[in-house]
């Protein structure tokens, strides 16, 4: 599990069906048994500045257009996830990087 892989996570208190989720934990960190993670969707998100436009590729292997929701960071067990879709580009990457650094007043 590597920082910017998409994965499924069963339901959390944000949803209760399995969705995709962006890995945003520092790769060097692997060693503990729980993840950072922000949440996606799938709903037209481009009112809101937090979100970052995820558009479907082979390489990110998302189905349609998604959004990653910066504003909704969070952790759970390495356990809870489920398949790997795949992985974001760098690009897609530096985008949600100045976004969290944004919503995290870094």
């Amino acid at each position: 599990m590597k920082r910017g892989e998409l994965w499924t996570v069963r339901g959390s208190s944000y949803a209760s069906k399995p969705r995709p989720v962006l890995i945003v934990q520092n790769d060097d960190l692997d060693l503990f048994d729980s993840i950072v993670l922000c949440l996606m969707t799938s709903q037209d998100s481009s009112d809101i500045s937090t979100r970052v436009v995820i558009d479907p590729t082979e390489k990110n292997g998302l189905r349609k257009k998604s959004w990653v929701l910066t504003e909704k960071i969070y952790s759970a067990r390495k356990g809870e996830l489920g398949a790997r879709i795949g992985t974001l580009s760098k690009e897609d990457m530096v985008k949600v990087s100045r976004q969290l650094s944004i919503v995290l007043d870094l």
